[in-house]
């Protein structure tokens, strides 16, 4: 880009700004200002990560196949002794704590951890004793056999 037709696009921007935009664009004090609010300069030079909000946790995959739904949950560090599995309807309530894997002070932590509830909406519904579940490899499947309701002619008197 040539000189010129930056100071054209200068010129043109001017125009439709209220305030000196420039001078903004080149002022660090609105950069310290951010830094200032968001990052606690004074912190300790361990890193805390932002734990997983506990509405999404854990992670959940869910399929739809012909003839069953399946459902995963992501939940490595967890036993399944500390894991409570209940369906009501097309509500899936998943309830778990932690089974720490090493006692010490966090340096890092970036693994979401801790306890958890988390009600999950079913495409379909079903019920308790449908529900087949497994805990391998830290992760919990539930699945169930779809029930295909065969539409029928309701009589309107």
């Amino acid at each position: 880009m040539d000189f010129d037709k930056l100071m054209q696009w200068m010129e043109f921007a001017k125009k439709y700004q209220t305030n000196d935009f420039w001078n903004g664009v080149f002022d660090q004090t609105a950069f310290n200002e951010f830094m200032k609010e968001n990052m606690d300069m004074n912190a300790p030079d361990s890193y805390q990560a932002p734990q997983a909000s506990k509405s999404n946790f854990p992670p959940v995959d869910i399929y739809v196949t012909p003839h069953e739904i399946i459902i995963i949950a992501d939940l490595p560090g967890y036993l399944k002794e500390n894991l409570h599995v209940s369906v009501s309807g097309s509500r899936l309530l998943l309830k778990g704590s932690p089974h720490p894997l090493i006692t010490g002070q966090p340096v890092v932590q970036e693994r979401p951890s801790g306890d958890f509830n988390r009600i999950i909406e079913l495409p379909e519904p079903t019920d308790a004793h449908h529900l087949r579940a497994k805990f391998e490899n830290g992760l919990l499947i539930l699945s169930y056999h779809r029930q295909f309701f065969q539409e029928e002619r309701i009589h309107i008197e």
